[in-house]
């Protein structure tokens, strides 16, 4: 079973599903289908909580740029679904 677990978690940043782009939001999809969105404006990245309404479990970042937003997501991808 933790074979199956490890395989669920990414392995490299680059390794990231991008599956959205626009203007100053992109938003990622990790393994299990859970969507996480950056909003520059916002500052901050956000975990999907609804996929029908817009609910988001936000975190702000300590930079906000994309860097630091896909560093972010990728964290909390590996501590999900680990």
């Amino acid at each position: 079973m933790p074979n199956k677990t490890k395989a669920m978690a990414l392995d490299r940043i680059k390794d990231l599903n991008q599956v959205y782009q626009h203007g100053n939001v992109v938003e990622w999809e990790s393994p299990q289908g859970q969507r996480y969105r950056y909003e520059r404006d916002r500052g901050a990245v956000g975990r999907e909580l609804d996929a029908v309404k817009p609910l988001h479990e936000w975190y702000v970042l300590e930079k906000n740029d994309l860097t630091h937003a896909k560093r972010r997501v990728f964290d909390l991808i590996n501590e999900d679904e680990l």
